[in-house]
């Protein structure tokens, strides 16, 4: 996985129609959970509502991740990554890598 850029979550074109399948609300606070730079602390994920919500914006991460891979710049990312040998080679002989 590529980490995607914050601009690319913020911006609503990027995201249009996933908001329909969480709801408003639960789209908005997932989105704030996503962008933040806080790291949950021990109460936090002592309670089940935050963990319930903590997986439905890892969820919505990996949706925006799907979108992102495919836009011009995620597809910079991963080339770039590919580049580097981060992905492995082929283990083929007659392949060149």
């Amino acid at each position: 996985m590529v980490e995607v850029d914050e601009a690319f979550i913020r911006d609503p074109i990027n995201l249009f129609g996933i908001q329909t399948q969480l709801g408003k609300s639960k789209f908005k606070q997932c989105i704030k959970m996503i962008l933040s730079p806080q790291n949950p602390n021990e109460d936090d994920l002592a309670d089940e509502q935050f963990l319930e919500m903590n997986q439905e914006a890892s969820d919505l991460y990996g949706l925006i991740h799907a979108r992102f891979v495919n836009s011009s710049c995620g597809m910079a990312k991963i080339y770039h990554k590919y580049l580097q040998s981060l992905y492995g080679h082929c283990p083929r002989a007659l392949c060149d890598r």
